[in-house]
Order: C-alpha cells, then structure tokens, then sequence
C-alpha cells in the first residue's frame, strides 16, 4: 500500500469524500486500523442523530451501542470515545419493546468524552409497562449515572418529557447544568411544567449560555430573578406577564420566540429595548391587542430585525388567533419597513383583514430589497397591487421583489375585486418577483383561486415563463 494511505489526514479526506455513504465506511473497516479507526470515528460521530436508516445503509443508534455494551463493554467504549452527538429517542428506535428496554441500562457503564451535543426524548404512552420503565431508566440515567467530568465538552442539551413532571423532578433531570461551565445551549420541552426559580438561577450562573428554550416563564417568577442572563442570545418560551423584564434579564437576546399565554393589551414596545434583537416570533392569545404605536417602537428600537412573525406563518395558515390591531394602517406598515431595510421574512396577521391593503405589499417592495418570505392580512385587490408594483419597477429600473420565494395572502372572505385577463396579471406578477416560488391565497373569490393557479402554472424554477408577451 502506498505510504500515502498511511497519513491520517489523507484517509480521513478519502472517507469523508461522501461521509454519507455508510457502506463504504463500513467496507474500510477491514483494510488495517488506520482506516478502520477513522471509519469507526467518522461512523460513531452522530451516534442516532441521523435517521435510523438511510439510502445508503443503516446509521448507528443509541440502541445499537447498548446492544454492543451488554457484549462487548470494551468494544462499546471504543465507539463510545468517538461520539460527539448522541440522541436518544426510544420511540424512533424501539421495535420491540418487552425484548429491547432491556438492553438500555447497559448504558450506564460507558462515558462520553468527546461528546458536545446530547439529545433525549422520553416516551409517550407511559401506561405501558415497557415504556414506563424506559422512561424510569432515562431519569435515572440522568439523575444519577451521569458524570459531567466524564463529558468535559458538552456544550447542548436537549430534552422531551412526554408527561409531566413536578419541577423538582425537572431539577434532578439536568442536575448537572450546575457544573457545566461551558454549557452554551439547553432546551427542554415539558409538558405543562413552568421553570422553576431555583433552576432559573443555576442556569443564570452559567457563563457560557447561549440558547434556552422550553417551559413556561412569566413576568411574576422572573421579577425574583436577582441575577439575569446577560450573554443569552436565543430565548424560546411560553411566557405570561409583561414584556419589561425581557428587556431587563436577558439583554443580549437576538432570537426571541414566545407563546403568550394570556392576551397582551399593551406593552409590546417594551420590547424595542432589545437592541440586538435579529428574529420575533409571537403566538398570540385570544382577545390579544396590537397597536401601530408599540409596533413602529419595535422597529425603531430593533434596527437589525430581519425576521418578524406576528404572529408566524404556520399560525396563520391553522387559522389561529390574530391580534385585533389599534392605529395600524397602510402608511404604520410603510414607516415600519423604511425602519427595517434589512428584514426578509415577514409575516403579519390582525383579526380585523380589511386594516391593510395591497399599499403595505407596495411599501415592503419600496424599502426591503431582501425580502425573500412574507404573509399578510389584508383586503388586497390583485390588479391594483400589481399596477403598483409596476409603478415601483420603473423608479428603481429593476424588479420591486427580487428576493420574494414566497407570498402569502390572507383576504377577507368572497373579495368581490374583478381581475379581468387573469393570465396575464399573473405574468405580470413573475416579472416582478421573478424567483417567486410559491403564492398561497386564502379567502378570497374564485378569481383569486384561477389567479394563484395560473401563477403557479408558470412560478418557479421547474417552469419556463414567457417575458415576451404582455
């Protein structure tokens, strides 16, 4: 064999030419133990991060170790040292339930050294023997089989609880988040379950956190918060309670996702003190209040917003609760996007459709050049958004939505608007938005429908559109 393949460096560009075909790692594995480490290395390193199985072979799970460990615990340490992402998810990888959870305590015996990234989801449908034991054995496993000194680089952790859990139960489950300096990212979803404060000032201790998502938080238990988040820059959460000590506790917030749980009335101005705030998105409450004053101080106190969903599109589309709107019209949406030049993605719904019309679609064409992704509410008649948008064509000589992929209208129910040569309007539009994709309209008359279908006939990279005609 040439002293080439007797490099590290060398093999390892060799394997990871296409680290996603399995079967070659796994051939390497009897050519001598260079490549056989540095397959193992390359096989082990997302240990069931991936799907199960693959078009080019199955993809090693937690399971698969554990079978390995209840053998050979040697072997399975082995691998085990070359894990830098472990996820656990029973419910993806158990076939077997009453022959398999057998294998998991086997588990226990092995350490992590390497490991940056973990994963675990505990099983739903706990009633059922097999998988309340399971479910037994991961807090167990959590609680008092792991050692943090044996997985000195963890930095993510992520964990689902399908049922609920009294919070200190929570508490004992990511025990160890107070001796992980260097933890930067934890997330966890419960069932039901509010942060505690104890918890919430073990986490505030931590240096290096940088993303927290999952639980419920409120205004009331954060104002105990003596101590708060200051380099935190990604903060997902159901929330209740006033927005001012957002502002206040977590300063560096760039990526704020919140499920209100109780109608806000006032107050979302406070949230312009977010200076570096980068992403919004609000679920909304019912009976939720959102007025032009407090949206156009978002904007100006947030001036590097690219991403605003109030609320996101996916709450739009299962028609769930808009915010009815105060003092919001067509020139609160114009100063709003002079304010923010640099936003892409925007989505925006009120209760009342009629507030905005096809003069918002124009002002976000007018200002935000990168604007790649937007849905709205609002009383848009077709003919007239496009006259406008041609109007803006030939001020600025180029196409007023070169970045729009994606549109979404959401008008009010049987708009009586006329269109006229509905094939031709829709020509017209992808010469304007010339990447467009996809338009999605929802209420409107049958002329919308016939108009989305003949835009989509001739939208999109798969379709040859004709900027002969019209």
């Amino acid at each position: 064999m040439h002293r080439l393949f007797s490099i590290t460096e060398m093999v390892t560009a060799i394997l990871t030419v296409d680290s996603s075909r399995n079967d070659l790692l796994q051939s390497c594995l009897q050519v001598n133990r260079l490549f056989s480490h540095e397959a193992v290395r390359i096989l082990w390193r997302r240990c069931g991060a991936g799907f199960p199985v693959t078009h080019s072979g199955r993809d090693p799970t937690a399971l698969d170790l554990a079978k390995i460990a209840a053998y050979d615990m040697l072997r399975a340490q082995y691998y085990a040292d070359c894990i830098y992402e472990l996820r656990f998810a029973p419910n993806e990888e158990v076939r077997s339930w009453q022959e398999e959870v057998r294998f998991y305590k086997f588990l226990t015996n092995l350490r992590f050294p390497a490991l940056k990234s973990f994963a675990i989801e505990t099983c739903d449908v706990s009633y059922l023997e097999p998988r309340n034991e399971l479910n037994h054995f991961l807090l167990q496993w959590l609680e008092l089989s792991w050692d943090v000194e044996d997985s000195p680089n963890l930095k993510a952790f992520h964990m689902v609880l399908k049922e609920t859990f009294p919070s200190d139960g929570i508490e004992n489950s990511v025990w160890f988040v107070k001796f992980a300096p260097i933890l930067s990212s934890l997330s966890v979803e419960l069932l039901n379950d509010h942060w505690s404060l104890a918890l919430l000032k073990a986490l505030a201790a931590l240096p290096a956190l940088r993303k927290l998502q999952g639980g419920k938080l409120s205004s009331e238990l954060l104002s105990d918060l003596s101590k708060g988040f200051p380099v935190l820059e990604d903060l997902a959460t159901t929330y209740s309670g006033s927005f001012e000590s957002l502002t206040s506790l977590f300063p560096q917030v760039s990526v704020l996702t919140l499920e209100l749980s109780d109608p806000i009335h006032t107050g979302l101005e406070k949230l312009g003190g977010l200076s570096v705030l980068t992403s919004i998105d609000l679920t909304y409450a019912m009976r939720g209040i959102i007025s032009g004053p407090e949206l156009l101080a978002l904007a100006h106190g947030c001036p590097h917003i690219r991403t605003v969903n109030l609320p996101s599109a996916g709450m739009l589309m299962a028609d769930e609760p808009c915010p009815q709107g105060q003092c919001i019209d067509d020139t609160t949406i114009d100063e709003f996007a002079r304010a923010l030049p640099k936003i892409e993605t925007f989505s925006f719904g009120l209760e009342n459709r009629s507030a905005l019309t096809h003069q918002s679609v124009i002002s976000l064409a007018r200002h935000c050049p990168e604007l790649g992704f937007f849905h709205i509410t609002a009383n848009i008649c077709i003919p007239d958004l496009i006259q406008g948008l041609e109007e803006v064509s030939e001020k600025i000589s180029a196409a007023p939505l070169p970045s729009v992929t994606f549109m979404g209208f959401y008008l009010i129910d049987d708009n009586p608007h006329l269109y006229g040569d509905i094939a031709s309007l829709a020509r017209r539009l992808c010469r304007l938005a010339p990447i467009l994709c996809e338009l999605s309209i929802t209420d409107g008359s049958e002329n919308d429908d016939e108009f989305r279908v003949e835009v989509e006939a001739i939208a999109g990279p798969w379709n040859q559109r004709d900027d002969t005609q019209d």
